[in-house]
């Protein structure tokens, strides 16, 4: 059974955080803890499409998470799962009860969504057969239509419900109209839930729906610190902090460039940099 203290400790196993362990073990430092909340994979699970990674090109999220997952398995990445509660100052984490000390700690935690605090709110539409439903996803942005383009492959009937104009990408916006996915350009005021669904009032006009995602941006999900941290002055692309041996990498601090592209190279460029700071140690 490991110690609770270890070289390194990676939070979050997500594109940035594999590719950061998956480093380190290349270059020989092989006392890694990879910690995760939930499953391997992160965000990029939800994707409907990949289009930025070599490889897994016109493909799901679902592909990417199994090839993470085999690499975290033939790399032999030591995981745990569970939540990190607390880092104190000299890196020690809380997490479920248990504690660990790192010397050099990498936050991979991601983001998490903003929300509109009504009761029945999803971020995320799920893996199913959705025929019949009516769906309203609000929001404008990459997300928005990402998800939306999901739910119709599934069957589902799609309203974007945006404020102003779609501020995803071009070619996001262009499949969704191709697709006939219905767009409103109105503010919901208010969403009910009862047992028809959901009532959205708008303005001028009142929407039902089945089911509402809600996907209205997103902000750094970063654990309870003890000390400051400001993601403003996080390097690019090794991740470096104003603190020695904290590193802060992929989508927390990559703002509108959270591609999975450049998280996969923050994470390498954040194992190299360890590596050598710890081999020089």
């Amino acid at each position: 059974m490991p110690g609770s203290y270890r070289k390194v400790i990676v939070v979050g196993a997500g594109p940035a955080g594999v590719a950061a362990c998956q480093q380190c073990i290349r270059e020989g430092i092989d006392d890694v803890l990879l910690i995760e909340k939930d499953k391997i994979g992160g965000l990029i699970r939800q994707a409907n499409r990949i289009e930025n990674f070599p490889g897994f090109v016109g493909e799901d999220g679902r592909e990417m998470v199994e090839e993470l997952e085999k690499i975290v398995s033939d790399y032999e990445i030591d995981i745990e799962y569970g939540d990190v509660e607390k880092i104190d100052e000299g890196f020690r984490l809380k997490c479920d009860g248990t504690h660990r000390k790192a010397e050099c700690l990498v936050l991979a935690t991601g983001t998490k969504p903003k929300s509109l605090d009504f009761v029945g709110e999803k971020y995320h539409p799920e893996w199913r057969d959705h025929t019949g439903e009516e769906t309203v996803v609000i929001g404008g942005g990459d997300a928005a239509y990402d998800h939306s383009l999901r739910i119709d492959k599934l069957g589902g009937e799609v309203t974007v419900l945006r404020r102003s104009d779609p501020k995803a990408l071009p070619v996001l916006v262009k499949e969704a109209r191709e697709r006939g996915i219905k767009e409103e350009k109105a503010e919901p005021t208010e969403i009910e839930k009862d047992e028809n669904g959901f009532r959205i009032r708008c303005e001028d006009d009142v929407i039902q729906a089945d089911q509402v995602i809600t996907a209205v941006g997103r902000e750094p999900n970063i654990p309870s610190l003890t000390f400051p941290l400001d993601l403003e002055d996080v390097k690019f692309p090794t991740g470096e902090t104003d603190i020695d041996n904290l590193f802060v990498i992929g989508s927390t601090v990559l703002g509108t460039y959270r591609q999975t592209s450049l998280c996969w190279g923050m994470g390498i460029a954040a194992g190299m940099k360890m590596s050598k700071k710890l081999r020089k140690k």
